[in-house]
């Protein structure tokens, strides 16, 4: 009697880590759709998978898109020697370029294509937009973490509604028990550089001059900042490192430029599942996470005197920052684990392919 026939899945993503295959190691490795495993293979679109020449990785890392022009023609030839069940892209950067890499070789795709991460910090305009466009409306299942998203990226892109699922942004707590202290004092503390406003928080901060503040981001959040005294600025921090001053501090602020800003998930689960009391600016995605006043604090978009205010009551009522640390931590490891990442891409899976042909 012959074995059942595998599910093919290829996880392609921009991780410079070849092991990294998003749920593959979070799923009970005897699970099976019917009477099938799954079976997969990682691809990475990043420069140091794509480059073994130091000047070629320095120059795709200033030029994304050559790493990820390489990366994506390799796949697809991949593809044409193995076909896949189904294509797992994270982001859609990612997506696109494995999309338009296929079309260009005329591979011949019978699988079906998942991009999961779809979301944008800025949209794609001119030449980009017209050839992300394109290649979105060949994939079968695009993933947002908002409701918002749904509708904006439907609209801007002219996608069928059918063409997005929204999902709960679900992962693990970024640390498991409190790490060193490396920050003497209490501080609040600004984590990420993804659509960030830190002229606000800047200017909120020397409205407070007796609040110390420290914010982890990247070079370009403060190419044209100036931050006061009480605002010390660290780049591109290991990541447990990161996540450890932020563990530390007496709350955390989230400062987006605006409220059309789908983006800050990251740090914001991140930080519910630590039992951190949190500042948020309130924008359209993180509204559907954080109850305003229940589990943090959301202020208007550039508005530092609003910024100052809540980070006054933080400061100053340690029992309201233990209250809304802990209904966030109880919201997180309810509704934003990786179980529910898990049985979402179960769901997709039994869908996809546990119906007999």
């Amino acid at each position: 009697m012959s074995s059942p026939k595998p599910i093919r899945i290829a996880n392609v993503s921009g991780n410079p880590n070849l092991d990294w295959c998003w749920i593959r190691d979070l799923i009970d490795r005897d699970f099976v759709i019917g009477d099938r495993p799954l079976r997969w293979s990682n691809f990475s679109l990043s420069a140091k998978q794509q480059f073994a020449n130091p000047r070629a990785v320095k120059l795709a890392r200033r030029f994304p898109g050559l790493a990820r022009c390489a990366g994506a023609a390799a796949f697809a030839a991949a593809a044409e020697q193995t076909p896949f069940d189904l294509i797992v892209s994270h982001g859609p950067w990612v997506t696109s370029w494995v999309e338009y890499a296929m079309r260009v070789r005329r591979t011949n795709r019978t699988a079906r294509h998942f991009g999961f991460s779809f979301n944008f910090t800025d949209l794609p305009t001119g030449l980009r937009y017209q050839l992300m466009a394109r290649s979105f409306r060949q994939v079968d299942l695009l993933t947002v973490f908002t409701e918002a998203e749904l509708d904006l990226y439907q609209e801007y892109f002219r996608l069928d509604r059918q063409t997005f699922l929204r999902a709960p942004w679900g992962v693990a707590a970024p640390l498991r028990s409190p790490p060193p202290r490396l920050i003497e004092g209490e501080y609040f503390a600004a984590l990420g550089g993804e659509a960030r406003d830190y002229e606000t928080l800047c200017e909120a901060a020397r409205r407070c001059p007796d609040t110390k503040f420290v914010v982890i981001a990247r070079p370009k959040n403060f190419q044209n900042v100036d931050p006061p005294a009480n605002l010390s600025v660290h780049f591109n921090l290991p990541y447990a490192e990161a996540w450890g001053i932020l563990w530390h501090a007496v709350a955390s602020i989230i400062s987006l430029r605006s409220r059309d800003t789908p983006c800050g998930l990251v740090t914001l689960i991140g930080t519910m599942h630590l039992g951190k009391a949190q500042i948020v600016t309130h924008s359209v995605g993180v509204a559907e996470y954080v109850r305003d006043g229940e589990s943090g604090i959301l202020v208007a978009p550039r508005d530092p005197q609003a910024m100052v205010e809540a980070i006054c009551r933080l400061r100053d009522n340690p029992e309201l920052r233990c209250r809304l640390g802990s209904q966030a931590r109880i919201q997180a490891t309810a509704n934003y684990n990786e179980a529910a990442t898990v049985e979402f891409f179960k769901d997709r899976l039994q869908e996809w392919f546990g119906k007999p042909d």
